[in-house]
């Protein structure tokens, strides 16, 4: 191989490392700076492939929805992947056991208000996902909804619009009493980028 081509190679693989070590200090720096950042909005760190994979190492049998939360997260400027998050708690890691039964489609004890009530059937998963991202834009913000997607969360109306920026001040007003609600989401958001080794605090 020419002494020229050899040092080509060399150099085009040394700015490669170099890009790569400080796209990763950028990705390190970004996940220290949401940590501690308890905002509704914002953009998924988690992939839908990392969703999936993480619920079902408690629940094989948990249904794929990851795609789901991140596409419709980024619609609707939530952070998808603690949506997920909150799915998990609220559903036992999609194994439900309380009053919303898995068909139907409502990942987030919409509508159950306890006592034996049901709460709100979705025709689809991905439905089910939609109207928790709903819900959660009723609560996070008084904007409008984005028009080209139909309102299927049959409680947007009820909800007192902005009241809830952050996953913290959902506490009292998603689950009653409803004390740590929001941190506990959070908590296990956390977990799930410690487990992909996406950030170490």
């Amino acid at each position: 191989m020419p002494k020229s081509l050899l040092w080509t190679l060399i150099i085009i693989l040394g700015v490669g490392l170099v890009s790569l070590s400080l796209r990763s200090k950028k990705e390190e720096a970004n996940l220290k700076e949401i940590w501690n950042d308890p905002s509704i909005f914002g953009k998924s760190v988690l992939s839908a492939k990392q969703l999936d994979q993480y619920v079902k190492r408690i629940n094989p049998n948990a249904p794929n929805l990851g795609s789901y939360y991140i596409e419709w997260g980024n619609y609707y400027g939530i952070r998808g992947d603690v949506a997920f998050a909150q799915s998990i708690h609220e559903t036992g890691w999609f194994r439900f056991g309380g009053d919303v039964v898995p068909e139907q489609n409502n990942y987030a004890g919409i509508g159950a208000t306890g006592g034996g009530t049901r709460g709100h059937y979705f025709r689809t998963p991905e439905e089910g996902v939609i109207g928790q991202m709903q819900h959660i834009y009723a609560y996070a913000t008084s904007k409008p909804l984005p028009e080209s997607q139909p309102i299927v969360d049959p409680r947007f109306h009820l909800v007192r619009r902005g009241s809830a920026p952050t996953w913290p001040d959902l506490d009292g007003k998603w689950a009653v009493p409803g004390v740590g609600y929001g941190n506990r989401i959070l908590n296990i958001w956390r977990e799930m980028v410690i487990y992909f080794g996406l950030y170490k605090p």
